[in-house]
């Protein structure tokens, strides 16, 4: 596991981008972008590797959540959003939705 809930937002993004993830993903449409190069990747094209929710230290109800995705090219990167009352819903939707490394893992073998 990379993120961990025993961290910061900021210190499980810094880990992720130590482990390679680093893109920085934004969401629109139904897809996500990398914000540096403009490209794109629909759902099918994009694995989820794992996620985690971090709750603000000065503010419980400040949570966020943390996805860390690889695309089929060998991309791999961050998209974050807000949780909770705040959350965008079509971005969870979409994220949550996405094939996770467990069952590629399963899928090969």
């Amino acid at each position: 596991m990379i993120l961990s809930p025993h961290k910061t937002f900021l210190e499980d993004i810094q880990n992720a981008k130590n482990q390679g993830f680093t893109v920085d993903f934004l969401f629109k449409d139904n897809r996500i972008y990398d914000r540096k190069t403009k490209k794109r990747y629909a759902i099918e094209e994009c694995i989820l590797v794992e996620y985690c929710r971090h709750k603000g230290l000065s503010d419980p109800s400040d949570t966020s959540i943390l996805f860390l995705i690889a695309c089929d090219d060998g991309i791999k990167g961050c998209l974050s959003s807000n949780y909770a009352a705040h959350a965008d819903l079509d971005l969870m939707q979409f994220a949550l939705s996405l094939r996770s490394q467990n069952q590629e893992n399963i899928n090969s073998h």
